[in-house]
């Protein structure tokens, strides 16, 4: 097992209907690609594979009202970016609730996305937030509110994971001393039922992740 020096590195077992996995943004020019499955094992799942129970991402810059164009691809949904579009959200809130029809514990999950570090705004309902433009020091908001004392996995560009806590003012400070993406994941879950049928649901869980580059550090190249 590599060992992620100077800093601590634990492995993160997260219990979910789609244990581990996440949903994640990468950009390069004026396209943005999100991904399905689990960055730190470098796995991207694939449509005919579990990448169809991504059903229907939606992904916008500046305006959630306006949707950006999104296409479905091998092995990743591809967002055609605008002239000057800044940081890129996406919202997946249509993959079905978990668990029997009725039971008191009937999970419904929201996957949500963020790829940039350059707005201090939120747009999404669980979202990690920089104090300033570039700024490695973020604050969880949900619904617009400072979540403290949660937890945050921050996956380094040599795919070491750490956890990290939010402190009292739901503030998070991540060590990025290597050149690369970082990707970090943030999960909260509330006992807040809602839906209607088949689609009634018990408890509501957010699973959301913030991804960004580094341009300066150590070196690192994938082997």
């Amino acid at each position: 097992m590599l060992r992620w020096m100077p800093f601590a590195a634990l492995l993160l077992a997260a219990a979910a209907p789609a244990a581990a996995h996440q949903l994640w943004l990468e950009r390069e020019g004026r396209t943005a690609r999100a991904y399905f499955g689990e960055p730190v094992e470098n796995l991207r799942e694939t449509t005919g594979g579990l990448l169809d129970r991504i059903p229907g991402p939606r992904a916008f810059a500046a305006d959630p009202a306006t949707p950006l164009p999104l296409t479905r691809a091998a092995d990743h949904f591809s967002i055609a970016l605008p002239a000057g579009a800044g940081d890129v959200r996406l919202v997946e809130d249509a993959i079905p609730p978990f668990g029997r029809a009725g039971a008191e514990d009937r999970l419904k999950t929201i996957m949500l996305a963020r790829e940039g570090r350059s707005e201090t705004q939120h747009r999404l309902d669980l979202e990690l937030v920089p104090v300033a433009a570039g700024s490695d020091t973020f604050t969880l908001l949900l619904r617009g509110r400072p979540l403290p004392r949660a937890e945050v996995t921050l996956v380094a560009p040599p795919r070491w994971e750490r956890r990290l806590r939010t402190d009292a003012e739901g503030r998070v400070r991540f060590e990025t001393p290597w050149a690369g993406r970082y990707l970090a994941e943030a999960i909260h879950t509330e006992n807040t039922p809602g839906g209607s049928g088949d689609g009634a649901y018990a408890r509501l869980r957010f699973v959301s992740t913030l991804s960004f580059l580094v341009e300066r550090g150590i070196p690192w190249t994938d082997r």
